[in-house]
């Protein structure tokens, strides 16, 4: 037996002393790291001060190069994301009950490859769906490997938050310029006019244009001596600070042809711009021959006076850019109205001009990498069930439903949510839940216990941007101040989190595959080489215009250089010009307007019945608040705090006619669905005719905030019927919801009447 003496309690006492004093004496220093914000477009650089594993402060980087010193409430309450009770922070597995239990990550994921491996064996790989979610557009890895997944599995099921919101700027991407993911942004710092059609920058801080201070730099048009008009049907945040002209919803495609038509009926169009940088502009004005001006006037609301001085105007500006987004791309001509604006763009000469509508410069070009791997296209095959055209690999998500219900070969069986929360998000969002009921097998990668990942068959808990290294794959597209940035984890990961972009990888191991697409890289998979998507994405960064070319060039860029950098580098102090030829890639390098599918689609506007429908009398639109980000932050304190509860806006005219008094709950109904709103707000903000939503709320699920604040799902009064979205990219309908309203104050009065 051993002569070594056991410890006493007082010695152990002693020594957790000894241990404590040295722990004490090794407290890690506090340092503080220039990252950038995961939440939204805005990507806005920030400040973490951070001491060992723990966030001590989020605050807006001063010195980041496009943000300069701005960050909003979203970005710098995110810790308490990372530090919520309700996060969930280990693999879960539902039970036949319904309830979850705590598994290993080697035991979920060795049963989903199991699973899935069976089901494929028996129904093809064309039976396993992905579906991504808004927050992937910051998650390098994930965008990669979810992308690359699909391609290896070559199945059709790839499906993307994109098609609620804007695919038809993908669409038109390809057409015009030769890539989906080619998008030119507004030079808002150089222009002297800024049209603003559908968006509200002061709460949503840009989409689409990665403009620093985006409402700081709108003001700043305006103190130059410059104009910018804001078109929507509220008096958004946005709107108050500059020229606002109220128009219905749906009725900017209509407004932007008319302003075609009178740029082109009288002679201001520059037609030097259209022939050295276009192809076909004369499908312009012959498709635009038979519009009347008064029938766009009406449809959209602004007298006929209003739009020929708005176009006059315009067109007559030493620069100038036309932007829109959410307001003018979820309605059913979402794709005709982005070319519509683009073409404004186009035909004053706007262009590829300071001042105008521009390309900007990515430190990573990944234009050009999906363009020579063919990764980009439109039509290249349709969906199985609705025959809608693919836009740039996925299906549009008003086709999940009848995708998982509809027998056949090629029926949707496996789905992995990736980020997103689409039983809540998504059109006929009551018919999707229905759906994934349906679903032999259902996995959901997400930080919460949702609407969506409690009908999981597995829940996966991934970690969230501030534990993961991470550039802004997104947004460094459509920077309005060039610049490069690549962070390494802010802190490290809490519980037994993983990557979404590891997770994808190992459940592609166990069914013999890489989540890659590019040539070759099966073969190199089964050789046990698997590229990692740091490792692709640092090839694409040395070998391209900003890069190293593996020491040729010094003074290039590597991710190593850029992940030693505290911030970001700045590349230019604006975007680029006089780059369009260089830049697109369309034969030629110039524009190609005239698209037998553009003709198709102006017939079918002309022929749309515009009519109000007298049973669903209010059109109503989305609204995005400063606090919240699509159907998540409910659960976070700080973003929840004072009189936080979902509000319809309606106009006085409108809550008069029917017995709204401002803090009534409401009933909304429309053709779909009917849901009950906790208050409304009357407010001449809003135009007559047009309600407001908050979208995002009503939730279900372990997020018990969230759950508490109440509210109701938006999308549960949407439709994803085939004849109601954008015919050519499948866009989901989601704005100018045809719906009547009644206040529930005064029904629940008049029951009492009848039943006193």
């Amino acid at each position: 037996m051993s002569s070594q003496k056991l410890p006493t309690e007082r010695s152990l006492t002693k020594q957790a002393a000894v241990g404590a004093a040295t722990i004490t004496a090794a407290e890690p220093a506090t340092i503080r790291k220039k990252i950038f914000c995961g939440v939204c477009e805005g990507s806005c650089g920030l400040e973490a001060t951070v001491r060992g594993d723990d966030i001590l402060s989020l605050r807006p980087d001063p010195d980041h190069p496009n943000t300069r010193g701005f960050a909003c409430a979203k970005g710098l309450a995110f810790s308490a994301v990372r530090d919520d009770p309700d996060r969930l922070l280990h693999p879960l597995k539902r039970q036949a009950d319904g309830s979850f239990v705590k598994v290993s990550w080697d035991q979920a994921l060795d049963e989903i490859g199991a699973r899935m491996n069976a089901i494929i064996a028996e129904h093809g790989t064309e039976s396993i769906g992905l579906y991504q979610g808004n927050s992937v557009a910051w998650n390098f890895g994930a965008f990669l490997n979810l992308f690359g997944m699909a391609g290896a599995l070559k199945t059709k099921h790839l499906y993307s938050a994109a098609s609620i919101d804007i695919n038809g700027y993908w669409l038109i991407s390809q057409l015009l310029y030769g890539s989906n993911f080619l998008n030119p942004i507004p030079d808002i710092v150089r222009t002297d006019f800024m049209l603003c059609l559908g968006a509200n920058p002061a709460v949503s801080h840009g989409s689409m244009a990665n403009i620093g201070r985006f409402r700081d730099t709108m003001v700043e048009v305006t103190q130059r001596g410059g104009r910018v008009v804001v078109v929507d049907p509220r008096r958004s945040e946005t709107a108050v600070l500059f020229e606002h002209i109220p128009i219905r919803p749906n009725g900017d495609v209509w407004l932007l042809a008319a302003l075609l038509k009178v740029i082109f009926d009288e002679g201001l169009a520059d037609m030097e711009a259209l022939r050295t940088q276009t192809s076909g502009h004369e499908i312009l004005p012959d498709i635009l021959a038979s519009l009347e001006l008064s029938r766009a006037a009406s449809v959209a609301g602004i007298p006929v006076d209003q739009i020929r001085q708005l176009a006059r105007d315009f067109a007559a500006a030493k620069s100038a850019c036309a932007y829109g987004r959410c307001g003018m791309s979820i309605g059913p001509f979402a794709s005709l109205g982005k070319y519509f604006l683009d073409a404004l763009n186009i035909v004053t000469g706007n262009l590829d001009r300071p001042g105008g509508w521009c390309f900007g410069r990515p430190f990573i070009d990944l234009e050009t990498m999906m363009h020579r791997t063919k990764s980009t296209g439109y039509d290249r095959w349709r969906t199985r069930v609705d025959q809608f055209p693919e836009v740039a690999g996925t299906s549009p998500v008003v086709s999940i439903p009848r995708e998982i219900m509809t027998p056949g070969k090629g029926r949707l069986r496996v789905m992995m949510v990736i980020g997103a929360n689409p039983v809540t998000s998504s059109p006929a969002a009551d018919e999707l839940r229905d759906a994934f009921e349906q679903l032999d097998l259902l996995i959901s990668q997400d930080v919460y216990m949702t609407e969506t990942s409690r009908l999981a068959h597995y829940i996966l808990p991934p970690t969230v941007w501030i534990e993961r290294e991470g550039f802004p794959i997104f947004t460094q597209s459509h920077s309005g101040v060039p610049h490069a940035q690549w962070v390494g984890p802010t802190v490290a990961p809490r519980g037994d989190t993983r990557d979404d972009s590891w997770i994808m990888d190992e459940i592609c191991r166990r069914i013999g595959i890489v989540p890659a697409d590019f040539p070759g890289a099966q073969m190199l998979g089964k050789l046990g080489l698997r590229a990692t998507p740091s490792f692709l994405m640092d090839v694409g960064l040395r070998t391209g215009p900003e890069g190293d070319w593996y020491g040729l060039r010094p003074s290039g860029l590597t991710r190593k250089k850029l992940m030693d950098n505290n911030g970001a580098v700045k590349l230019a102090d604006s975007v680029p010009t006089g780059i369009l030829k260089k830049r697109i890639f369309t034969k030629g390098g110039k524009v190609q307007l005239d698209h037998a599918l553009i003709r198709d689609e102006m017939r079918r506007l002309l022929a749309f019945n515009t009519e109000v429908d007298a049973q669903y009398p209010l059109s109503m639109i989305s609204l995005r608040e400063l606090r919240t980000q699509n159907t998540w932050l409910h659960n976070i304190p700080k973003l929840i705090v004072g009189d936080r509860v979902q509000r319809l806006r309606i106009h006085p005219d409108d809550a008069a006619r029917f017995g709204i008094e401002d803090g009534d709950p409401v009933e909304i109904t429309s053709r779909y669905g009917q849901i009950r709103v906790p208050a409304a707000r009357v407010s001449e903000e809003m135009m007559p005719g047009s309600v407001a939503l908050p979208q995002g709320w009503g939730h279900t699920g372990t997020w018990n905030r969230a759950v508490a604040v109440g509210g109701a799902g938006y999308n549960r009064l949407t439709s994803n019927r085939v004849d109601s979205t954008d015919l050519p990219s499948g866009n989901a309908t989601v704005n100018g919801i045809a719906v009547r309203i009644r206040s529930l104050k005064a029904l629940e009065a008049s029951v009492s009447c009848l039943t006193s």
